[in-house]
């Protein structure tokens, strides 16, 4: 039996990208919470953004697109007609990003192994040199992408889609459930997400924290939760299946796991 079957886990990631942390925790038998902790909203600046829709509407489209997040591809195609891709290639950082992109009826290139900006540079370093390539994507997001992407010679435009700020307030339930001592284990699967925490709980965030076995999806995100002032038990090295195995692996031993 798993060490997740019958443990809560408060999900703290945006309302619209809980549902698929939630069904790998649950298939694993624990009883995901729900807290989102940060959500999404228009780009301060919208400018970029409209003038890349002006470009890809009237041509020629760039040779690549790439997509970073779920939330990214959810809402760049929400926004554009498929007339204007044809002929671009759509990148995705992970699987999750592509099973979006993929219900919305496009195809996907996606790393065989690995997330993230590492994963997906690795992959189109060799496809994108000499070429136009367009990355809708957070505000302020990792700078390691467009570096990346830029060092092995595309040309890239990265005009903010949107920012993620942090959530006004805290669901009642997940709050009750962790101020009662009930909540088992807290999943982050970004840093912003450990930030909002705090930022929702204030002095009372490390207290009510401690109370639980805290995870990060990668190091970066287990580095803004400590200096959030939050525990960090687990580390996972990879994206929601490897943060999923990151809290089974210390709910079972309750031994910090993972990078650190």
């Amino acid at each position: 039996m798993s060490a997740l079957a019958g443990k809560r886990v408060l999900v703290t990631r945006a309302a619209e990208d809980l549902a698929e942390l939630a069904a790998l925790l649950a298939a694993r038998g624990a009883r995901p919470v729900a807290l989102p902790c940060i959500a999404f909203a228009d780009p301060v600046d919208p400018a970029p953004m409209e003038e890349a829709l002006r470009r890809l509407r009237s041509g020629p489209g760039p040779a690549f697109v790439v997509l970073a997040s779920p939330h990214a591809a959810e809402r760049f195609l929400a926004r554009v007609d498929p007339a204007w891709l044809q002929g671009v290639r759509i990148a995705a950082a992970g699987e999750g990003t592509a099973r979006r992109i993929g219900e919305r009826g496009f195809a996907a290139l996606a790393p065989a192994q690995g997330v993230g900006a590492d994963a997906l540079v690795g992959m189109l370093a060799p496809l994108v040199s000499g070429k136009d390539v367009l990355l809708p994507r957070a505000e302020g997001g990792n700078p390691a992408l467009v570096a990346g992407l830029e060092q092995a010679g595309a040309r890239v435009w990265a005009p903010a889609l949107y920012r993620t700020v942090p959530a006004a307030t805290a669901d009642p339930e997940g709050a009750r459930l962790l101020r009662e001592g009930r909540i088992d284990a807290i999943a982050f699967a970004s840093g912003s997400a450990a930030r909002g925490f705090a930022g929702l709980f204030g002095p009372e965030a490390p207290g009510l924290s401690g109370r639980a076995l805290i995870a990060c999806m990668g190091r970066t995100c287990a580095a803004d939760a400590r200096a959030a002032g939050l525990r960090v038990d687990a580390v996972a090295d990879g994206g929601l299946p490897e943060l999923v195995e990151a809290l089974e692996s210390v709910l079972s031993t309750g031994r910090p796991t993972g990078p650190g």
